[in-house]
């Protein structure tokens, strides 16, 4: 399989716009789903990467990533937001700790549900504890709610009962695919050629040598790496003028393609892809589905 025999391959975060769109509407699931991402990394004093944390910069990093902003140190984030009793939390919110190391409030964690919170700890690392256990339990001090997250929101305009959420949702919470900064995705949107190579290469993760493919995809072009690492995959061959037309939306015909092709180079089934509405503009959800039920699942 491709990505076996790329690992210095480099996967950029596809994005729907390159002035507009960052980040879904943030929710706990994908918080959560972030924060266990890290699970077992190893705790470093002052660390704030995912090469190691300390407590409160693994809950600043966890929190950067859907979006959020909060302080650096402990004692700063036990001032955001606002105070929840011990009763009340809900997944997300952020867990404070006294008289570990020194005195006062010393550690932070993310409530994670069912009595659980998760944090960068020094004995074992990222790692899940129970609110009742023996060490923790009686040093619990507060709770701060940065955000009053939403379960069951992905995106204000997509809900579970649209064919496409459960897709999108996978796509959100592995990092292949993110929103508008107004909260939206915008599901019946179309798709630009250059989005749908990066959205493809976000999955593969190959990062190509020549960085200007084609005569209208400059080295600045905002999708230009992930346009070149299809085409150097043979991916994607663009028109017979030698143009990609980066900027113009795709079809169904050429979503087929472009996943068909994918498929074949990575190895999979290429008689997954189905090429309904031949001809018709491809919109971002049926993108999201047609890409998640085939690449992705096999690259997965």
């Amino acid at each position: 399989m491709l990505k076996k025999i790329i690992a210095c391959g480099m996967a950029v975060m596809f994005t729907f716009s390159s002035a507009s769109v960052v980040g879904a509407a943030t929710n706990s699931d994908k918080l959560l789903s972030v924060a266990r991402t890290h699970m077992g990394v190893p705790y470093v004093f002052g660390g704030q990467s995912a090469s190691g944390f300390d407590c409160s910069g693994y809950t600043q990093y966890v929190y950067n990533k859907v979006g959020i902003s909060i302080p650096r140190t402990t004692g700063s984030q036990a001032t955001v937001g606002e105070a929840v009793s011990k009763s009340n939390l809900k997944p997300g919110d952020l867990i404070f700790f006294k008289n570990t190391y020194k005195r006062g409030i010393s550690h932070v964690g993310i409530y994670v549900g069912n009595n659980n919170f998760i944090s960068a700890t020094s004995s074992k690392g990222v790692d899940v504890v129970s609110l009742n256990n023996s060490y923790w339990g009686p040093k619990y001090a507060t709770a701060r709610r940065v955000e009053n997250f939403d379960v069951n929101a992905l995106f204000d305009d997509l809900d579970e009962n649209n064919e496409a959420y459960t897709a999108i949702k996978e796509l959100v919470e592995n990092e292949i695919i993110n929103g508008y900064r107004d909260g939206t995705f915008k599901p019946d949107q179309p798709v630009t050629r250059g989005q749908a190579a990066a959205l493809i290469n976000n999955i593969i993760g190959f990062e190509a040598s020549n960085q200007e493919p084609f005569s209208d995809v400059s080295a600045g072009h905002t999708f230009a790496s992930q346009i070149a690492a299809m085409k150097e995959l043979g991916i994607i061959h663009g028109f017979n003028n030698g143009l990609f037309k980066p900027d113009e939306f795709i079809t169904h015909g050429q979503m087929a393609i472009m996943i068909k092709n994918a498929l074949e180079v990575t190895g999979g089934n290429p008689d997954e892809m189905k090429q309904d509405g031949y001809d018709e503009r491809a919109s971002r959800a049926e993108f999201a589905t047609a890409l998640h039920d085939t690449l992705f699942q096999y690259n997965k």
